[in-house]
């Protein structure tokens, strides 16, 4: 019931950015970055940090992951 809690308390403080997120661009940083090329190196290094912070990410839940198990389970050895 708590993490319902926390999470519905994450959704409803990103309500507001939406409307932060919907300004326009300036109309010279568009044209600069369309027209340049530039727009599609800027979008393929943002995939590209994405895409490694979520590989980071999945790693470092495996790991966390094979810990605990390794906790819950009783040693063995003795």
């Amino acid at each position: 019931m708590r993490d319902r809690r926390l999470t519905l308390l994450f959704v409803a403080a990103l309500f507001p950015l939406g409307t932060f997120a919907a300004g326009e661009a300036p109309s010279w940083l568009a044209d600069t970055l369309y027209g340049s090329g530039r727009m599609h190196a800027v979008i393929a290094v943002v995939a590209v940090v994405l895409l490694g912070l979520a590989g980071w990410m999945a790693a470092i839940d495996r790991r966390l992951t094979r810990l605990e198990r390794q906790r819950r389970e009783p040693d063995r050895d003795a």
